[in-house]
């Protein structure tokens, strides 16, 4: 009752398309894809180690062993895995920034042991534990790639509890292309064991 005849919707379907799209070559289709360089991936490992790979595979390892979890052209990221009496967890995660010889390092009951990020290059440190999570006994540690002003969406964070450490990475293709490891390929996909 309150709208116009004109803008009442109609009662017979029309075959008419309802928008015409245009677009001048400064414009792209929306369901173009997107490109390569913003591409953001994540990948997980987390105690009784559960893998979540780049292409979003998922698989277990229950074992003792040091690993490499993410290794390209910037940095190296390794996970050091220990048996408990019913499972196995992460006790340690090294994280190297090749290109200023950077390390951070934390171990299981002990917290950060390594912090030489100097927020110079392209890794900046920040403790972001929430408050309500410190009492649980969660301490979240956040590397974050790139400049301040390109955002928060490339990261490599820590997670410690009294579980295990957890790895959580995040992040675009000019941080992580060609990456390989326990996180499986960046660029092709799935996780590459030894015989």
């Amino acid at each position: 009752p309150s709208q116009s005849p004109s803008d009442a919707p109609s009662l017979k379907p029309s075959l008419e398309p309802s928008h015409v799209l245009s677009l001048n070559p400064s414009q792209s289709p929306s369901d173009a894809p997107p490109s390569p360089s913003s591409v953001i991936k994540s990948c997980s490992i987390n105690p009784d180690p559960h893998y979540v790979t780049w292409d979003n595979s998922y698989y277990d390892y229950q074992g003792g062993c040091d690993q490499i979890a993410i290794d390209n052209d910037l940095m190296q990221v390794q996970i050091r895995t220990r048996p408990r009496k019913w499972y196995s967890t992460i006790t340690q995660i090294a994280v190297k920034i090749k290109a200023h010889n950077e390390v951070f390092h934390v171990k299981l009951g002990e917290g950060v042991r390594t912090n030489s990020i100097t927020g110079n290059g392209i890794a900046h440190y920040l403790n972001d534990t929430p408050a309500n999570y410190v009492r649980w006994g969660y301490k979240f540690h956040t590397i974050h790639l790139g400049s301040p002003s390109e955002g928060k969406n490339s990261y490599i964070r820590i997670v410690d509890s009294q579980q295990g450490i957890s790895l959580q990475v995040n992040g675009r293709a000019e941080f992580f292309e060609n990456s390989r490891g326990m996180c499986g390929s960046w660029s092709t996909g799935g996780v590459r064991f030894q015989n």
